[in-house]
């Protein structure tokens, strides 16, 4: 199993149980942070996890060393935001008790928004990157600055809201103009899209045919 993670083909519906719990694992940590370097820091990080032991198995293993083992060696990876993301891998694997992890396959928004740290643009983000049914808005500062565009002006926060009644409100705007601008686009391939306009990725993620 690979432990690698590209941000430019980050959509994918057929993930193995341990590529989808290196993703979330990956969801958490991006939170505000760039994603290149994050897919690094994600790599590096499993990298001493045994071929046969699952991320959460790992997580689990680190958990239960003693001196703050998972906590030094975040420390150790220079992730940042410790002990958010302590905290946020602690109950991921303890979910539903000690020892056992949320269901990736089967949890909800409000599932992982239980979890410390994740809010509702993490939680969305996993979902509509690994659920093909999934139709929500990631709203992080590119997805906003496309709102803004669109012509909602100053109604449109600059940073993710923090309350769920705007988030909603602004999702289902978004995914109304996706629709009008993006019709042959699924709402994951739409994301993706703004986000590379959007980070001044365009040209190199979607390069135009030489010749």
């Amino acid at each position: 199993m690979s432990n690698a993670i590209s941000p430019t083909s980050i959509t994918n519906y057929g993930r193995t149980e341990s590529e989808l719990q290196t993703f979330w694992v990956f969801c958490i940590l991006v939170a505000g942070k760039n994603s290149d370097t994050t897919a690094r820091v994600v790599s590096k990080f499993f990298s001493s996890k045994a071929d046969e032991q699952s991320p959460f198995d790992y997580l689990l293993w680190m958990t239960s060393r003693p001196f703050n083992y998972l906590h030094n060696t975040l420390v150790a990876n220079r992730v940042g935001q410790y002990h958010r993301i302590t905290r946020a891998l602690q109950e991921t694997v303890n979910f539903h008790g000690p020892g056992r992890p949320i269901d990736l396959r089967t949890c909800t928004v409000d599932d992982l928004q239980s979890i410390h740290g994740v809010g509702p643009k993490t939680a969305r983000f996993f979902l509509l990157h690994t659920r093909p049914d999934c139709e929500c808005a990631v709203l992080d500062t590119h997805v906003l600055s496309y709102l803004r565009d669109k012509g909602l002006g100053d109604d449109t926060p600059t940073s993710t809201p923090t309350s769920m009644k705007v988030y909603r409100d602004l999702e289902h705007t978004f995914l109304v103009m996706i629709q009008l601008d993006f019709p042959q686009l699924t709402v994951a391939e739409a994301d993706l899209l703004i986000w590379s306009s959007y980070s001044g990725r365009l040209e190199t993620d979607y390069p135009l045919p030489k010749g």
